[in-house]
């Protein structure tokens, strides 16, 4: 008799490792998009308080990149404009127009954007630079 495994064991084997993804795998992506949103949270409360402090430490502000560094994996930073792209399509854009810094969030811009706007109450909101 030779050593090894039956048909029957190997497809055994095979169901309990399919059972068990079917579980792990939508609890990583979720969290994995709750981890995404977190960061994104804290990256706006972050630029937000940054951008108003330089501009009332400065009376002005020419690059928003002077005034707060951010992950360039998941913003992209022009001269007065942040955005963030869920996919190809803007999600959240922070811009300095006018003396105001203006946020916008777009929720129907994908999954991050929607759990932006519900999960963690981020709206589109004009702030002041004083």
């Amino acid at each position: 008799m030779k050593k090894g495994f039956s048909l029957l064991e190997l497809i055994f084997a095979i169901v309990v490792i399919g059972i068990i993804a079917s579980f792990a795998i939508p609890k990583y992506l979720d969290t994995r998009d709750s981890a995404l949103v977190s960061t994104l949270k804290r990256d706006i409360s972050t630029a937000t308080t940054s951008i108003q402090s330089y501009h009332l430490q400065n009376g002005s502000i020419t690059k928003i990149s002077d005034a707060v560094t951010l992950n360039p994996i998941n913003w992209t930073i022009e001269n007065l404009k942040i955005t963030f792209q869920d996919g190809t399509t803007d999600c959240v854009v922070l811009e300095v127009k006018e003396g105001k810094l203006n946020l916008t969030v777009t929720p129907t811009a994908g999954d991050i954007c929607k759990k932006l706007d519900e999960k963690e109450g981020i709206k589109s909101t004009i702030y002041d630079l004083f």
